[in-house]
């Protein structure tokens, strides 16, 4: 977005996870949040927002943003259900099948999970993918502005695996391959 003050390929999809914010929706829970930018984002359209990281150290350099509160947690212990739930490039973090499953548990009735997320890339199943290989080096160096340094961890499953895993624990969610070597994944929980 414009007025970021900073772009990265998990940023590039903060516009596609504010369209999936449903007009009633009047609580968020964003994952993994790290320093609140999409946090402050989600309460500028009006919702409460809880942010929560594993990374205590990453929320004391987060920006205090009116209707946020951050605080250190791992979501597969946090209590509560949300009427929006949003996780960037933090589920591969965590064993799938686990995370997929408390991912459920804090979506409220009528509810939306929006994931962007990772897979871990093998030339032999991934191949046409890999072929958008120049684009995004392109288009990551064309717009690239570092922005705080977080926890990195290279994905252990494969697409495969994570459309499986998500279709039978979040059934009718829709995934999708993307840019950046990303995934995305929509859930709406039944009322």
């Amino acid at each position: 977005m414009p007025d970021d003050p900073y772009w990265n390929h998990n940023t590039r999809y903060h516009p596609w996870l504010l369209r999936q914010v449903p007009s009633s929706a009047r609580t968020a829970l964003d994952i993994g949040c790290g320093d609140g930018l999409l946090a402050g984002k989600l309460a500028r359209r009006g919702l409460t927002v809880t942010g929560i990281d594993t990374d205590a150290e990453i929320l004391t350099q987060a920006q205090t943003a009116p209707g946020v509160s951050l605080e250190p947690a791992d979501f597969r212990d946090y209590a509560g259900s949300f009427d929006v739930v949003t996780i960037v490039a933090t589920l591969h973090h965590v064993p799938l099948r686990e995370g997929v499953t408390a991912l459920r548990r804090v979506v409220a009735p009528g509810g939306v999970l929006a994931i962007v997320g990772l897979w871990n890339m093998t030339l032999r199943k991934d191949f046409p993918y890999l072929t958008l290989a120049p684009a995004i080096w392109v288009t990551d160096r064309m717009h690239r502005v570092d922005g705080p340094s977080v926890a990195m961890r290279d994905p252990a499953d494969g697409y495969a695996e994570i459309r499986s895993a998500t279709a039978e624990l979040l059934p009718g969610s829709r995934m999708r391959r993307r840019l950046m070597w990303r995934y995305t994944l929509l859930w709406r929980k039944p009322v």
